[in-house]
């Protein structure tokens, strides 16, 4: 009897040890389950963010920024392409009209106590008051375009910054004088000058400095292309460090952590590929009307990725002129001509504009080449029937068909050896 309760017993226990390795079977495979279904869950989860990381950097590739930069009675709108590599700037008269929004215009009116629909530039910084928004609405109202961030600088900070960008050199055809926002009188001669912080704010934004307030945003624009050109002269690590104190210091709806992903490519752009376009219009009664289909067209070239931007830097005085130099191959007088100085030689190109104007030719920007210093002079024009006539001026001269950076369609660019 005692041996069959043991034979019994150890019938259980085998049907124990059967049906304990069944469950241990089912668990380790409901475990195994759960186990590969998260591990390809994780390993989609992981594909799918590098692809949205891939689309990402794709389309940061193809962006087109656009930012509003205010400093003093000054607006500049800058583009940026970040897949062309180019930089735009485009400074606003302060004497041009802006359309107003309707909170535009109750700012306007509580501030010069009337009631209108467009005030100048310089009216409506006044009337809102460092709102960055606001201001930024009337310019894009204005202009027909969407602005992306704004940045507003104060005098101080503006002048600092300046200070911080580096050698900043800009090419005046002229002598000039005036008292600056410090009530120094300062003197620059013509030729090639050096710009501290303090003149290019005046020059920037002071509304008494010049009667020609096309002037003003044309030097403003030199101004733009020639500190953003100082800035790609320094190193990838002072640039970053740059862009931080300039975030830092400027009021703005935009962030260094979302500037921070294109600074290397910004920082790559090469000089050629920063320009500076100042908007077609009307004077009249001491105000600016803009040209608002011309600068529609501009816009259109300008914010496409696929836009023709030689077409939209030239100048209405150059397209003007088309049909009388078809007509009239032999002479370059009826166009528009860019002059810049290849060389050290301080003024050289301004006094290459006196000698030309004097003999009845137009010659539009002077500009400084840093591209590197030659020895003879280069033409460049958009067509071989042009520029001819000018070769004589020069003792070796270099002709060559091809395109100028600015849009202009005969460029000489001045060589040490043809020194006046």
């Amino acid at each position: 009897m005692a041996e069959k309760k043991k034979s019994k017993l150890g019938a259980k226990a085998i049907f124990a040890r059967i049906l304990a390795v069944i469950l241990v079977t089912a668990i380790g495979g409901v475990a195994s389950f759960f186990g590969f279904k998260t591990y390809f869950s994780n390993k989609l989860k992981k594909d799918k963010k590098a692809e949205i990381a891939k689309q990402l950097k794709e389309e940061s590739k193809e962006r087109v920024d656009v930012g509003m930069i205010q400093t003093g009675n000054s607006i500049v709108i800058r583009i940026y392409h970040n897949k062309n590599q180019e930089m735009i700037f485009v400074p606003l008269r302060q004497d041009m009209n802006l359309t107003l929004t309707k909170k535009g215009k109750q700012a306007v009116e509580q501030t010069l106590g009337t009631s209108v629909s467009k005030a100048t530039v310089a009216d409506v910084i006044k009337a809102t008051r460092k709102n960055g928004k606001l201001l930024r609405q009337q310019v894009e109202k204005t202009l027909g375009i969407s602005i992306n961030s704004y940045e507003l600088i104060s005098h101080k900070k503006f002048v600092k910054l300046m200070n911080q960008a580096g050698d900043v050199k800009i090419e005046f055809d002229e002598a000039m004088a005036y008292t600056d926002s410090t009530d120094k009188y300062v003197t620059l001669s013509a030729g090639e000058n050096s710009l501290n912080g303090t003149a290019i704010y005046s020059l920037l934004s002071e509304s008494d400095i010049f009667t020609d307030k096309n002037k003003q945003a044309e030097i403003t624009g030199e101004i733009c292309v020639a500190v953003a050109s100082a800035l790609n002269d320094k190193t990838l690590s002072e640039y970053r460090e740059y862009a931080q104190n300039y975030f830092d210091a400027v009021k703005t709806d935009a962030s260094y952590e979302e500037a921070a992903t294109s600074l290397e490519r910004m920082h790559g752009i090469k000089d050629k590929n920063l320009n500076f376009k100042v908007l077609d219009g009307t004077e009249s009664n001491g105000k600016f009307e803009l040209d608002t289909e011309e600068a529609k067209r501009v816009f259109d070239e300008m914010l496409s990725e696929e836009g023709d931007l030689s077409s939209a830097l030239s100048t209405t005085e150059a397209k003007s002129t088309t049909t009388k130099s078809d007509s009239s191959a032999s002479s370059s007088k009826n166009i528009t001509i860019e002059i810049q100085n290849s060389t050290r030689i301080s003024g050289l190109a301004g006094r290459w504009k006196d000698k030309l104007a004097s003999d009845g030719y137009s010659v539009g920007s002077v500009r400084t080449n840093r591209q590197g210093v030659l020895a003879h002079t280069k033409i460049i024009v958009e067509s071989k029937d042009l520029g001819q006539d000018l070769k004589s001026y020069f003792k070796n001269p270099e002709y060559e068909v091809g395109s100028v950076d600015s849009g202009a369609r005969i460029c000489i660019i001045v060589g040490s050896e043809d020194e006046i």
